[in-house]
């Protein structure tokens, strides 16, 4: 049973045909409107997911894409990192519970995802002032797919340097650099990749 399957707990399944993208998201709309129930709506192609999740947008806030490449070659090369943060997102949103639209397409439909404890679990909250000894720290970002490279510059790359982590998140836009005194996080930083330069100073 796949992840989407299983948090959504689907019961009846229903399928829509002969309609234009338009009236199918006008629809999916209707029907999450009268029913007190979310809904998982998968169609058979990226593309078409896209264009469901666009028009469906127009309607709510409630909506949510989970894109998966269509091309199982995709696998050996890499996501892409918009992806991976809708991804992220839309997966952190099922796990409130709430009532909402999803959009998926069959490949996102049919990956395979840890379970929801093994999800939470894998949170790393990193705070400045706090402690995280640096080679646990590492150990963990390594086990949720992070990669060790001599300097940064794509997502979900980190790099070591004595008592200075970086790391770049795929949630967010720039790397950040952690400075360690001893085990404790002393300073927290987001910077230029092709500069090295800081940006800013963060709490967290």
């Amino acid at each position: 049973m796949s992840f989407l399957n299983n948090i959504f707990k689907i019961k009846d399944e229903e399928e829509i045909i002969g309609l234009t993208p338009e009236l199918k998201s006008i629809y999916i709309y209707q029907k999450f409107k009268k029913e007190n129930k979310s809904i998982l709506f998968v169609t058979s192609n990226l593309n078409d997911a896209s264009k469901i999740y666009n028009s469906v947008t127009k309607y709510t806030d409630k909506v949510y894409f989970f894109p998966m490449d269509d091309f199982l070659t995709s696998e050996a090369i890499a996501i892409s990192p918009e992806f991976k943060t809708t991804g992220l997102e839309t997966i952190n949103s099922i796990l409130k519970n709430e009532k909402e639209i999803v959009i998926t397409n069959l490949m996102g439909y049919l990956r395979f995802l840890p379970s929801k404890q093994k999800f939470k679990e894998s949170y790393i909250k990193i705070k400045k002032g706090s402690e995280y000894p640096i080679k646990k720290l590492i150990e963990n970002l390594f086990n949720i797919g992070y990669k060790k490279e001599t300097t940064v510059t794509m997502t979900g790359e980190i790099a070591e340097r004595g008592f200075v982590i970086d790391i770049f998140p795929i949630n967010i836009d720039k790397p950040i650099r952690l400075e360690y005194w001893s085990d404790e996080i002393d300073t927290i930083k987001t910077f230029d990749s092709s500069t090295q330069r800081t940006i800013e100073e963060i709490d967290e």
